[in-house]
């Protein structure tokens, strides 16, 4: 192929920033994605361990345990250990 074939089949400069730009963005888009999977798995267990603390709070109230001593043990506040009684 002689060189002035070659320059005919080679991208222009305009195309060739186009094709990075886009390839940038896709995989920008898929780091992003990650991120965001990687995001939701996290408050995903964050809102199971709360909820298990809630539940164990739940369960030593009902054996007879003090407000104070339930929030001590499973680590929640006074605040949020008095509303799960109420609801007991």
């Amino acid at each position: 192929m002689l060189y002035s074939e070659k320059i005919k089949e080679a991208p222009t400069l305009a195309e060739y920033f186009k094709t990075v730009r886009e390839e940038g963005f896709e995989k920008g888009l898929e780091m992003g994605i990650e991120k965001g999977i990687e995001k939701g798995i996290e408050k995903g267990i964050e809102k199971g361990k709360m909820e298990e603390k809630r539940n164990l709070a739940a369960e030593l109230l009902r054996e007879g345990f003090s407000v104070e001593k339930v929030a001590k043990i499973v680590k929640l506040s006074l605040d949020e250990v008095k509303e799960i009684g109420k609801n007991l």
